[in-house]
């Protein structure tokens, strides 16, 4: 595996939270910049903007937002005709770094959900190596294409992806940064019982080691294997160098991450848009005016 960034040594708080929020675009970056149908991905000094054809928030976005002061609704318009076209929803993020600090104030008045992500970090020195596994369970690393495919399954099946999202999506667009010899990720399956039943990916980018894609199957929950298939790949990041883990929680999972010693540093602002959710937005802050008055 090679790394093409510098490791982030002996890290302060902002050199932490820039590398929360850069980890997360490169994410999105790695997943979407391939050569896949239908797929878009362009980018310009103000934001980066991709899009999959998939009719599901999460594959299709605006991210890394360094815009004029002087023209964020005209970049809001822009944005929203643009996944108009495609007739798909969106994520706008926001992070620490982006600019104008209002923008997230403006997207919710085009209509735009606001949901919150916890950036979290962990110090990898302090890590014990000696740290067990839960019993009957096996973690294995995705080194082929057939097991690539099963971490594919769990994937869909552990976030409860729609079925408008391709069967093969993970599969296709995650082969490209794991299974060649410049990798700059690696993937995890837990099996329990000889079931697989939990897969997390760590991203190597910002310096730092990035969990994402944590998910365990329902029927497997509140063994312990949410743990340890996070401790997979912070093992395997401390074992490559890396000091500093990072990852995005919702409210849901922070209490687990806490207790593993993940301690919270900003908040990430993901913003939804859908044609639908903001047509009845527009519907029922017209009824409140008509009643009101």
């Amino acid at each position: 595996m090679n790394h093409f960034i510098n490791i982030l040594k002996n890290p302060n708080q902002p050199e932490i939270e820039h590398a929360i929020e850069f980890n997360l675009y490169e994410f999105f970056r790695s997943m979407v910049n391939i050569e896949l149908e239908d797929t878009q991905y362009e980018e310009s000094e103000e934001s980066s903007r991709f899009s999959t054809g998939i009719p599901f928030f999460f594959f299709n976005g605006v991210i890394d937002n360094h815009i004029s002061s002087e023209n964020p609704m005209k970049k809001i318009k822009e944005n929203i005709t643009f996944f108009k076209k495609r007739k798909v929803p969106f994520l706008w993020v926001i992070g620490p770094s982006s600019t104008p600090k209002k923008m997230g104030e403006l997207l919710i008045k085009n209509g735009f959900i606001l949901e919150k992500l916890q950036g979290m970090a962990y110090n990898l020195k302090i890590l014990s190596t000696e740290r067990e596994i839960v019993n009957k369970v096996e973690i294995i690393k995705i080194e082929n294409m057939e097991t690539l495919k099963v971490w594919n399954d769990i994937i869909l099946m552990g976030f409860g992806f729609p079925k408008e999202v391709r069967s093969d999506f993970f599969y296709k667009a995650f082969s490209g940064i794991l299974l060649n010899d410049k990798a700059s990720a690696s993937a995890f399956l837990a099996y329990h019982d000889g079931n697989p039943v939990a897969c997390s990916l760590v991203l190597y980018k910002a310096g730092v080691a990035g969990i994402h894609m944590v998910t365990t199957l329902e029927e497997a929950r509140g063994k312990g294997i949410g743990t340890a298939i996070t401790l997979a790949p912070l093992n395997e990041a401390k074992k490559l160098g890396y000091e500093t883990a990072i990852l995005h929680s919702t409210e849901m999972g922070i209490n687990m991450y806490k207790q593993m010693g993940f301690k919270e540093y900003c908040t990430i602002e993901l913003f939804k848009w859908q044609r639908n959710i903001f047509i009845n937005y527009l519907r029922k802050l017209k009824r409140l005016v008509y009643e009101f008055f």
